[in-house]
């Protein structure tokens, strides 16, 4: 009966050592695991709120949250837009702090924004000519 018992009690701390490796594993950024959660939470209920909103879609705006501190990060096309997520983002529960780092994205004479990639089927994304190329000649 002995020996059993002491290799129970070998497999028992193995296993124990295992589960509290794995468990501290876990990258939270200096956050503990229950704040890292938090902040994970309230960025994916912004992103929800954001794609919910009745007049805009926000697909180009990326939320991240870091201990209640709300940061987005994108692009939208109108001044109006950026407020419009702004004030989304602040009414979600559990956002302390927003930060508002959209950016608004200029649009050409065509409606096309400038400098923005253009995609083509399954080749890589290249970038528009300068606009000087871009004018037909006279």
């Amino acid at each position: 009966m002995q020996i059993n018992l002491k290799k129970l009690m070998v497999v028992a701390c193995l296993g124990t050592a295992v589960a509290v490796t794995g468990l501290t594993g876990c990258h939270t950024g200096g956050r503990s695991t229950g704040t890292y959660i938090d902040d994970r939470m309230v960025a994916s209920k912004v992103k929800g709120a954001l794609n919910d909103a009745p007049v805009y879609k926000f697909p180009d705006v990326d939320v991240t949250s870091f201990n209640g501190t709300v940061q987005l990060n994108g692009f939208v096309a109108t001044q109006e837009q950026k407020q419009q997520a702004a004030q989304i983002a602040s009414q979600v529960q559990g956002v302390r702090q927003l930060v508002n780092n959209i950016t608004i994205q200029p649009m050409s004479p065509t409606g096309r924004s400038t400098g923005a990639p253009i995609y083509n089927n399954n080749n890589p994304p290249t970038t528009p000519p300068p606009p000087s190329q871009t004018t037909p000649p006279q």
